[in-house]
């Protein structure tokens, strides 16, 4: 107080006041999973909760509207006919909760785990993102090929659909390059390599095998000309092919063809074939023939009468064709026109009457769909430039434009000069825009004198390139060598329409050549004299492989391409390289739309049942199943409910055949191994001995059994076979190998069990490539960063000869629900739960922001999951025992007392609190059953936890009374969010009421488990109040211990001022007068019905108060509830009770 130094009067107030704060009422921390990114409320954005980024925060939210702002409107899933799937792993039970108790309450706080529930929405094949903007799509489905055979017999065309390769697999070798292997199709059809950009065109020969259509090979597989079976010759008779002479030198078909060979007429060959016998005449299609008719024709003369003995007509005839034409060039190959033989092709090369169609089509980012791109064939840039701007001669194409190319090796057509037919194949070029430019990286080049090139440029309104000019480098200071210089004067003295050459005059290539077309056309070039190509560095060897591209290559020149062989080869024309604005366009070829690899993290909940890679140890490592057992099921593992009676082909069973029952998806896998000596012990029905008998059958193998050779172990061991292991420079994780071939095959993964750890016999169920589980997928999982080097023990693939992975596939599928506590793997929507559950524990553990005091919640629940009982208890440990658990039972738990008794107390011995046992107690804990029947936000029925029901319950008791009055019987107790109670029937799935009974209320009381069951006229009502404690004290009722918890946190409130006051009998005195005021005021509100605060010198010793310490000893006698009414009735006799008084 400041001193007056004049009259005056100063007023000082000192705040001696101290009251308890008003007590928040029901506020429960709600722990929630939920799918990600999921709508809000309103529909007009996101939920903010339920993003990744807002994972692990606590929100306080006030009303319903809010909470569905925040993370959405609940989500319970239904089935294809809009059925509610009851007990589904992914419905938001948590949600539900807080949604229904802030019907009535307006304080709640939220907070999600880092889970993406519908990341585990089933599928039986693995989950894929989006592809990049910019994607383009060969659309193989929706493409048509135009491949038209033709008959010398019918004189017609026939259409042929191709089958389309889409897998190396499929290819001799595994090899994108190659044909179709021999397996694939039969003899007649036709198929397309898409797995390379070339896309070649083969037909299946009668020999079985693969021929490209227009090659040798399928030149030699048509005949010109057959000569029927059974037709014998005279021994020496002749006649003229080709003007060769052919003289038999016996009678039979073979002597022919001996003769044919003798000659060795140019492409002309003969065979006899090996199903008919006729005699084939072939014609190889090279640029060999009659003098008269061209090439690719044979001319048969008669000479002593061989050709009259087999029956061919004189005259010449023509080969096999190929023919890339558009639909208006219909060929000519009647017998009266061309009288082209059988198996000739025409590729028509335009859309209408079922002609060739590429479809391409763009992915837009911004629009999420794919749109088709327009690509015509065309045979050449050129070609194509003049059909897409014939005006312009390229300005007015756009960038991005596309066309195809038929006969990508641009070989000969008739008429032109080299020696190899036109082939059948194809390959989109994108158009890049601009002008077209190639800059050399050879700086300041030098020339020899008079050397020259020659160049054809692309012109406006013109098809064909134009006429080569040549260009002459010339020194201009009469040395025998020339520079950059010379060469510019040189090119421009050549008199160009649209070419310009310049010299580059700044950046890392000043000095060297560019040449420029100025329309964005094409040219070609090619060198006559010397090496000026090559001394420019504009020569093939700086000049990337036509139809190829290396992408920012330090030697290879942007825009320069090697000329195709076909171009290179005729030798009136050819060119060595070619300058082009189209460059190779760069796709997924396939028959559904292409998506990108998961990303990162990426969870599959895998729905297939019927796939099993089952390994067996033999000694030394995990083999494949048929490398150890040989004669078992040729398809491996069966699968059925019911067992087995022969092998999957019909053969008969043998020893350590495998059968999976599906009867029992909940308790899947349940494995047998065939016995043929098996112990089968049954009952004697006469007596009811038992009896132990020996013959076949399937034994049960203990899942939880990993250490004898009867046994299984449940790892990731591999998702590839050897030969399928090989990423080919691709970097996701690639296709599974089937699990036929996963039988005969060894490879494992480096990150398999190690094999010394387990006996000979016993199995590895791999989990990476087995279904009904769920896996996450992990980026360079198996690197050379991981499993360095190879060659010697401990090195590289530990597991598979200690190769060198870096030649593996990086990503991996690893299994993410782990396994049980018995070592047994976790399946089906036990394999969902646990990848919840898992989530949910280690957000409880270790998120801090619920365990700092401002956060004021007094009930803590994770509705759904009873496995988290043991996790919320140490969560309110944490705080200091602050808050009321409220724990659930298992939705699946059937309502009779045998079953509850058993899972209360544990008779399964869990290892945690799970569906098959309640392992934890706590004063703080109180356990409910059974489930409730209700509605979720879109009015269709669900099943709840017992928590959903309880925690407004609670709150609607703190309404009406206080948390020290039990939420229980028909005044405290009454549910209304929910219709009916009862269970799920695990075999069925459906949703069984039940009303608990007396006796089973009476079961429950004594595992303390609180019944909540029908009352007719009262409705749902919870019936228990008991907490789960193990001790005998008045904390084993639930009003009692939250009266603790309300008491901790109010005492903790009074006692807060007093900290730094000075440690005396005033301050003393004065928190015992608030302590002893807030219980009084609870006695007079039915919470207890005595009190002692002692806070004086008996209790705060000298010592105490020199180490700042301050004791307050409080006793009290909390108020008991009613639990047990005894009624004695007396009956008595008229009038005696008028007289019990007298």
């Amino acid at each position: 107080m400041a001193n007056l130094t004049s009259p005056g009067v100063e007023v000082s107030v000192v705040n001696e006041s101290f009251y308890v704060p008003s007590d928040a009422g029901t506020t429960p921390l709600f722990i929630v999973a939920s799918s990600q990114d999921k709508n809000n409320g309103a529909g007009t954005g996101t939920a903010s909760g339920t993003t990744t980024a807002n994972a692990g925060t606590v929100f306080l939210l006030s009303s319903q509207r809010e909470l569905t702002e925040t993370f959405g409107d609940p989500k319970f899933y239904t089935d294809a006919s809009g059925n509610p799937i009851h007990g589904y792993e992914l419905n938001e039970w948590g949600l539900q909760a807080a949604y229904s108790f802030l019907g009535i309450a307006n304080r709640a706080y939220v907070l999600r785990v880092n889970v993406d529930t519908a990341g585990l929405i089933g599928s039986a094949t693995p989950p894929t993102s989006a592809p990049a903007d910019g994607t383009h799509w060969f659309d193989l489905a929706s493409s048509s090929y135009g491949i038209f055979e033709w008959s010398q017999t019918d004189q017609k065309f026939t259409a042929k659909t191709p089958t389309l390769i889409t897998a190396v697999t499929d290819l001799v070798g595994n090899s994108s390059t190659a044909a179709p292997k021999t397996s694939i199709g039969s003899p007649g059809d036709y198929a397309i390599n898409t797995t390379h950009v070339s896309n070649k065109i083969y037909k299946k020969t009668s020999s079985n095998t693969w021929a490209q259509l227009g090659s040798s090979a399928w030149h030699l597989s048509l005949p010109v000309v057959s000569v029927a079976s059974g037709t014998t010759v005279t021994g020496s008779a002749t006649m003229q092919v080709n003007g060769v002479q052919i003289q038999t030198g016996g009678t039979a078909l073979s002597d022919v063809k001996t003769a044919f060979d003798t000659a060795n007429v140019p492409g002309v060959s003969a065979s006899v074939n090996s199903t008919t016998g006729n005699l084939e005449i072939f014609h190889n299609g090279l640029a060999f023939g009659d003098s008269t008719a061209g090439f690719n024709t044979i001319r048969f003369e008669e000479g002593s009468g061989l050709l009259a003995e087999l029956g061919i007509t004189a005259g010449t005839k023509n080969g096999p064709k190929f023919l890339q034409a558009a639909h208006t060039s219909r060929p000519t190959w009647k017998t009266a026109d061309e009288d082209r033989p059988n198996g000739s092709v025409w590729f028509k090369s335009t859309e209408p009457n079922s002609g060739t169609n590429i479809v391409v089509k763009l992915y837009s980012a911004s629009t999420g769909v794919f749109s088709t791109v327009a690509a015509p064939l065309h045979a050449t840039n050129h070609q194509a430039i003049f059909k897409l701007d014939p005006t312009n001669g390229g300005t007015a194409i756009a960038a991005g434009t596309l066309y195809t190319q038929f006969n990508i090796t641009e070989q000969s057509v008739d008429g032109q000069a080299d020696t190899t037919p036109n082939v059948g194949d194809f390959q989109v070029f994108r158009y890049e825009g601009g002008q077209t430019v190639i800059s050399s990286k050879t700086t300041h080049p030098t020339f020899t004198h008079n050397e020259t090139f020659t160049v054809r440029e692309s012109l406006k309104n013109q098809e064909a390139l134009d006429t080569a000019k040549t260009v002459t480098i010339q020194s201009s200071d009469g040395s025998t060598l020339a520079d950059k210089e010379d060469f510019v004067t040189a090119f421009t003295a050549a008199g160009f329409t649209n070419l310009v050459a310049s010299v580059i005059t700044e950046g890392e290539f000043t000095g060297a050549i560019k040449i420029t077309h100025k329309l964005g056309g094409e040219f070609r070039m090619n060198q006559t004299s010397g090496t000026p190509l090559d001394d420019a560095g504009l020569g093939v060897s700086q000049a990337h492989p036509y139809g190829g591209f290396t992408a920012n290559s330090s030697t290879l020149v942007d825009n320069l391409y090697v000329a195709p062989a076909g171009d290179s080869e005729d030798s009136t024309v050819g060119n060595e390289v070619i300058a082009s604005n189209f460059k190779r366009l760069s796709y997924t070829a396939s028959l559904s739309a292409p998506t990108s690899e998961p990303t990162d993290g990426t969870l599959w909940y895998d729905t297939k049942i019927d796939e099993a890679d089952i390994l067996v140890h033999d000694g030394t490592a995990f083999r494949g199943y048929k490398n150890v057992y040989s004669n078992t099921d040729p398809n491996g593992p069966q699968f059925s409910a019911t067992a087995p009676t022969t092998q999957s082909d019909g053969t008969p069973l043998v020893d350590n055949d495998l059968w999976i029952d599906t009867s029992d998806l909940e308790n899947y896998p349940k494995l047998y191994k065939y016995n043929s000596t098996a112990t089968i012990s049954s009952k004697n029905t006469s007596n009811q001995v038992a009896v132990t008998t020996s013959g076949a059958a399937f034994e049960l193998v203990d899942k939880a059994d990993q250490t004898t050779e009867d046994g299984i172990v449940f790892a990731d061991a591999r998702y590839h076979t050897d030969a399928e292991k090989s990423a080919n420079n691709e970097t996701d994780a690639g296709h599974a190998s089937s699990i036929k071939d996963l039988l005969s095959d060894n490879f494992l993964d480096p990150d398999s069990p190690d094999p010394t750890l387990f006996p000979q016999g016993i199995l590895l169920w791999n989990t990476r490539r087995s279904g009904y589980n769920v896996k996450e997928y992990k980026n360079n999982h198996i690197t050379t960063t991981k499993y360095p080097r190879s060659g010697s023990t401990g090195l590289g693939n530990i597991r598979f000869s200690n190769e060198s992975v870096a030649g593996y596939y990086p990503d991996r599928w690893v299994t993410k629900s782990s396994n049980n506590a018995d070592g047994s793997g976790t399946f089906g929507r036990k394999a969902q739960r646990q990848v919840i559950v898992t989530q949910l524990k280690s957000e409880i553990d270790t998120n801090q922001a619920i365990r700092e005091d401002q956060r004021g919640y007094n009930v803590i629940a994770v509705p759904g999951y009873p496995e988290l009982i043991q996790n919320m208890i140490d969560l309110n440990t944490d705080r200091n025992n602050t808050a009321f658990v409220v724990g659930d039972t298992p939705l699946r738990l059937p309502g009779n007392a045998t079953a509850i008794q058993n899972y209360a107390s544990n008779t399964a011995g869990a290892l945690d609190n799970n569906e098959d046992g309640l392992v934890s107690s706590s004063d703080h804990l109180g356990v409910f059953y059974p489930a409730g029947l209700t509605t979720d936000n879109a009015g269709k029925s669900i099943v709840v936890p017992p928590s959903h029901m309880m925690l407004r319950t609670l709150a609607n008791n703190d309404n009406v009374a206080f948390p020290w009055f039990a939420p229980a019987g028909t005044r405290r107790g009454l549910v209304d969010n929910a219709t009916a109670v009862g269970f799920i029937d695990a075999a069925t799935g459906e949703f069984q009421q039940i009303s608990v009974t007396e006796s089973v209320r009476d079961s429950m009381h004594e595992v303390k488990i609180n019944p909540i069951t029908f009352f007719a006229g009262s409705g749902i009502v919870n019936f228990g109040n008991l907490t789960k404690t193990t001790a005998s004290s008045a904390l084993d009722r639930i009003n009692v211990s939250r009266l603790a918890v309300y008491l901790r946190t109010q005492l903790d409130l009074i006692a807060k001022p007093f900290i730094f006051e000075p440690n005396d009998e005033l301050t003393r005195n004065e928190l015992k007068q608030a302590i002893e005021s807030f219980l009084l005021e609870l006695v007079g509100q039915r919470a207890l019905f005595d009190f002692l605060v002692v806070c004086d010198d008996t209790n705060n010793t000298s010592t105490r108060i020199d180490r700042g310490e301050l004791y307050v000893d409080i006793a009290i006698e909390p108020v008991k509830s009613v639990e047990f009414i005894y009624i004695p009735l007396r009956i008595k006799n008229t009038g005696e009770i008028a007289n019990l008084g007298n």
